[in-house]
């Protein structure tokens, strides 16, 4: 089965019914009858260009539901999409074609193809069946590139038949609350993995996709107007939608559920959301590669620090050694997952898939520790640990203990050359109020070995992250001649 077809039955099923939502100029919103008709015109425009099945082609276009309704064409089509944005140089696989509006390619590819909204108008009439590939269920149909937080990205190639596996798994994983949302909201880009999948999820079912808008009272008259039921994003979406929806007291939500995935849920940030925007929040821990491998209700695990949640049906997690030798309960070591939803590899790159997929596991390079009951606990990322001159140390831990702090609301670490070449810590802050450097030296001495601590402190407005809220790491150096120091 493609992908598209569940879609396209259930616009034939309730034409008039919402599918897409962008509450922004442009194609605003998108009726099903107006997506399927949208979909037959553009595959009649595509399929005289020559596309070949299984192909990768790329689709750089802003407007969200033109770019959706391109991507579904084309994998109707048989090709492999893969969503790119302005600025993205390079891609670390070959792109046979790219679909874009602009004359400036973003990504070097095979050809480019200029697209232009007027293809979704026409009769709306089904291309030919002989036009059409046969579909085969191990087909490629969706690349997604990991976001590149500590080397480059490397792509993810996911077939019909796995996320359809994957969705499949929602009710089981997200409980039935979720389960009964057919319009959510997603603030994560469909370039993503989660992006993309709750899209499809939400079109499969006959749900509204929403998508956020170019101002706050845009997306949050879209809210209360088509009574939006489900919230789908990553800490650092929900820290901005949880001042959204401060900035308008008298607001009542009615929200039924919210998921948080990406990066740790913070426990400031879930008793934020849970006490303005919805009660019911499902914490998760996942990855392009492996999809959603732990998961638990926000209060289950807020005091517990850095807990992400417990392990899910049709998964294994073991945390071992440097050996490769499974620990013992709570031991502190490299995770590993086995999972009837993972790939096996990232596509063209054999000496990446060799190092991250082994004997049949994934190594997402995270560290952390794992409870009888199940419950995993990531303390850090293995490729991130800070080295200052032999002494080492998760950023992670660090940054954890910086937004303890009174009044830092946000924090991020960095390993930075002194003049001998041996790296110190580096720190930056987010906070809307002045912080003593004085007091965070004390504050840090307190609580950790002198190797650890910080040597400069900054204040910046904000911490560079990736489009997953996870702390872009590559980027942290710049802020050190952006920052204001604090003076150590």
């Amino acid at each position: 089965m493609n992908i598209v077809d569940p879609i396209l039955f259930q616009c034939r099923r309730q034409p008039p019914a919402a599918a897409i939502c962008v509450p922004a100029p442009g194609i605003g919103l998108i009726s099903y009858r107006r997506l399927e008709r949208s979909i037959h015109n553009i595959c009649r425009h595509l399929q005289p260009m020559g596309i070949q099945r299984q192909s990768v082609v790329a689709v750089n276009v802003p407007d969200v539901i033109f770019h959706v309704a391109l991507t579904l064409a084309l994998i109707r089509l048989g090709a492999i999409t893969l969503s790119v944005r302005d600025g993205e140089a390079s891609s670390p696989i070959k792109i046979d074609a790219l679909v874009t509006t602009t004359n400036q390619p973003s990504v070097p590819a095979g050809r480019v193809i200029l697209a232009d909204p007027s293809w979704i108008e026409g009769d709306g009439r089904p291309l030919e069946r002989h036009y059409l590939p046969q579909t085969h269920e191990d087909d490629l149909c969706r690349i997604i590139l990991t976001s590149g937080t500590i080397g480059e990205p490397k792509a993810v190639a996911i077939s019909h038949r796995l996320l359809a596996s994957r969705m499949s798994r929602h009710i089981t994983v997200f409980g039935n609350r979720l389960g009964n949302c057919s319009r959510i909201y997603t603030d994560v880009p469909i370039s993503s993995s989660v992006g993309f999948q709750f899209l499809v999820y939400a079109l499969w079912r006959g749900g509204t996709a929403f998508f956020p808008g170019d101002d706050f009272d845009r997306t949050f008259r879209v809210f209360e107007d088509y009574k939006v039921q489900c919230l789908v994003g990553s800490p650092g979406g929900f820290e901005n939608l949880v001042k959204w929806f401060s900035s308008g007291p008298a607001y009542q939500s009615n929200i039924e559920a919210v998921f948080c995935g990406g990066d740790l849920l913070s426990r400031s940030l879930s008793e934020r959301i849970r006490s303005r925007i919805c009660s019911h929040v499902i914490a998760g821990y996942g990855s392009t590669e492996a999809s959603m491998s732990a998961i638990a209700h926000a209060h289950e695990i807020a005091e517990i620090p850095q807990a992400v949640g417990f392990v899910t049906p049709g998964v294994a997690i073991q945390i071992v050694d440097s050996m490769g030798d499974v620990l013992p309960s709570e031991q502190e070591g490299e995770i590993r997952i086995k999972s009837e939803y993972a790939v096996d590899g990232y596509l063209g790159n054999p000496e990446a898939s060799s190092a991250s997929f082994r004997n049949g596991w994934f190594y997402p390079g995270d560290i952390g520790t794992l409870r009888d009951d199940g419950l995993l606990v990531v303390s850090g990322r293995e490729q991130s640990m800070l080295n200052l001159g032999g002494d080492k140390i998760n950023p992670e831990a660090l940054e954890l203990l910086l937004k303890q702090f009174p009044g830092v609301q946000d924090a991020a670490v960095v390993g930075l050359p002194n003049a001998y070449g041996n790296k110190e810590v580096h720190a930056f802050v987010v906070s809307q109020t002045p912080l003593p450097s004085e007091q965070l030296d004390a504050y840090c001495q307190a609580r950790i070995s002198r190797a650890f601590w910080p040597k400069m402190f900054y204040s910046v407005a904000s911490i560079p992250r990736n489009e997953m809220g996870k702390v872009d790491r590559r980027r942290l150096p710049e802020l050190a001649d952006q920052g204001k120091s604090l003076g150590n």
